[in-house]
């Protein structure tokens, strides 16, 4: 009788680990395809945008959360007697003239708008977009931006911030702007505080920024700027007019804090009573992440409860531990 159990038992146990085996084999084949470069973007002219909508919960293209703009327009009693607006228009005509490459695509370009606004509103006009990977070495993060008019204290231009959501606070790791004080793009970096906000480091580009109203320089056109994450906490920036005749710049070997990257944020700071506005399209990262799948690790801690897997368990825990888990 002993006998007839122990070979009803040993063939059960043999299936059970094999099966453990396989789905093991699946979870690390898994892991392994979800390692390596992954790619996103967005643009303008995509349909979460159609007929100009841009507003908070646009999510167009993919490797993003949905965009969060500030202040939400629809709310009542935030304007305080100034206009903001976000929309999808055209960066082609700046100061009359039809530049052309310019950065739309298929016409439109990100836009955000103010008028008549003083310092005592409450916020600058901000568009928050969250990746869905946090940007490591080796990383590149590029968007095409121009700016039109600005205001004598105005600013226009975007941020990579690192968002903690214990805190809901973003700190600003790396800024590439224009502002009413210069005619030239500027590339700022390092050790922003909150006490004296502003970063260590900026240096001005030779690069003309629109709203000097000048018929050289960018006048226009628009930009490509790229940001490539390096290691030892550095990074690269590199600014590509669109008007070919106009030389780009790279800045390198710039010492960021605070890492990691994980948001963007577009704004356009108006402290004065003129009409201010920036334009941006084609946002696209390259992020060589090294996840594991959600689904694949969802079945993987699953299985660990099952009762009876302990080899399975035990198994399980080696492979994290390899891989870098707290085991």
């Amino acid at each position: 009788m002993s006998q007839k159990i122990k070979r009803a038992v040993g063939p059960k146990k043999r299936v059970l680990i094999t099966a453990a085996s396989l789905i093991l084999i699946g979870f690390a084949e898994a892991h392994s395809a979800a390692r390596g470069a992954v790619s996103f973007s967005d643009q303008a002219s995509n349909t979460a945008y159609a007929n100009g909508m841009w507003t908070t919960g646009s999510n167009g293209g993919s490797g993003f959360a949905p965009w969060q703009l500030v202040p939400d327009v629809a709310q009542s009693g935030v304007n305080q007697s100034a206009t903001w607006g976000f929309d999808t228009e055209s960066a082609a005509n700046v100061f009359g003239v039809t530049a052309s490459p310019n950065i739309d695509s298929n016409g439109v370009a990100w836009t955000l708008w103010s008028q008549n606004a003083t310092g005592t509103d409450p916020v600058a006009q901000t568009a928050y977009r969250k990746f869905n990977y946090a940007l490591v070495p080796g990383a590149t993060f590029s968007v095409d931006m121009t700016t039109d008019a600005i205001g004598t204290q105005g600013a226009e231009g975007f941020q990579l911030q690192n968002y903690d959501p214990s805190t809901n606070y973003a700190t600003p790791i790396l800024e590439v702007a224009a502002f009413a004080s210069g005619s030239d793009y500027s590339v700022s970096w390092g050790g922003y505080t909150t006490s004296v906000p502003g970063f260590a480091n900026s240096v001005s580009s030779t690069i003309s920024s629109v709203h000097d109203g000048s018929a050289g320089g960018n006048n226009g056109n628009g930009l490509e700027v790229t940001v490539t994450i390096g290691n030892s906490n550095t990074a690269s920036v590199t600014l590509t007019p669109l008007n070919t005749a106009v030389q780009g710049q790279t800045f390198s070997s710039l010492t960021i804090n605070n890492l990691p990257i994980n948001q963007l944020a577009l704004f356009n700071d108006n402290l004065g009573s003129n009409y201010q506005a920036d334009y941006f399209n084609n946002i696209n990262i390259t992020d060589p992440v090294s996840t594991p799948e959600p689904t694949s690790l969802g079945l993987m801690l699953g299985l660990m409860l099952i009762p009876g897997l302990g080899l399975m368990k035990k198994t399980a825990r080696k492979l994290n531990y390899r891989q870098g888990g707290v085991g």
